[in-house]
């Protein structure tokens, strides 16, 4: 933390932390947000979303001025709209992990984002998405996603009709070619990426634009792909709403995000140097 109490960057995971059930950043949160930020803390989205529907959350949130986006496979400054870092899969790696999980798992259906912002999904592929996230994205239907990849590949989301999907990464991950690796993508579904790609990573990128140590960082979340941002930062904030296995690594568990715990903890924080 700073001298003055307060962390020098807060980062916040977006679906089931920053807003609630039905997509909507309350009032009491977006006030938390202004007045952490005026008090000159940066802020940024940490999520699995891809960028252009982290940037429908960002229009709601003031102050916030970075955003982590696909579980940190690219790194935005929001304000000035341009990507300061992204980490895609080699075609090679992209291809063979994605034939790997086909092979391994005969029902896999997949979903392809590309480092271009395209996003091509199995015709089949049909995940349980929040409908705000779903409002925003273009996406091309294929009968085979894996044919068309034609460029860099930041993530592929994997599902599967007959495996949940902890024991599809269970089953895929000793598998997984060299550089890669599939992990919770914060939906009822997994992803593979590009090995050490995760929230954590990402903020790191905009943390050495300050000059900010992990230590004076605070960070929300409340699902499986938040757990390496919460070991990374400096205080752990997991929402009552969160999996055990989220809740035990947390310094702090807040009330649920239905109940506008991200603005309770940050109400905590700056009445503490009132």
């Amino acid at each position: 933390m700073s001298r003055d109490g307060l962390p020098r960057l807060a980062a916040f995971d977006v679906d089931g932390t920053l807003i609630d059930r039905q997509g909507v950043l309350t009032e009491r949160t977006a006030s938390a947000l202004r007045a952490l930020t005026e008090s000159g803390v940066v802020a940024a989205l940490a999520t699995g979303r891809p960028w252009p529907q982290a940037q429908s959350v960002l229009r709601r949130a003031p102050g916030v001025s970075y955003a982590v986006c696909l579980n940190g496979a690219v790194v935005m400054d929001a304000v000035a709209g341009e990507q300061i870092a992204d980490r895609a899969m080699t075609h090679f790696e992209a291809i063979e992990a994605a034939q790997i999980a086909r092979k391994l798992v005969p029902d896999i259906r997949l979903g392809l984002d590309l480092a271009d912002g395209r996003h091509v999904w199995d015709r089949n592929f049909a995940p349980d998405m929040p409908v705000d996230l779903l409002a925003d994205i273009s996406v091309t239907r294929v009968d085979d996603a894996l044919a068309a990849v034609d460029g860099p590949v930041l993530t592929w989301l994997v599902y599967a009709p007959s495996i949940d999907t902890p024991a599809l990464i269970d089953e895929l991950a000793p598998e997984m070619p060299l550089g890669t690796e599939i992990r919770p993508s914060g939906l009822d579904m997994a992803e593979i990426a590009a090995a050490g790609v995760n929230k954590a990573a990402g903020l790191e990128v905009i943390c050495q634009r300050y000059g900010i140590d992990a230590a004076e960082t605070i960070a929300f979340g409340d699902g499986l792909n938040d757990i390496d941002m919460l070991r990374w930062a400096g205080q752990a904030v997991a929402m009552s709403n969160a999996p055990a296995e989220v809740r035990a690594v947390a310094d702090v568990v807040a009330p649920n995000h239905h109940d506008d715990g991200v603005a309770v903890v940050i109400e905590q924080l700056l009445e503490g140097i009132s």
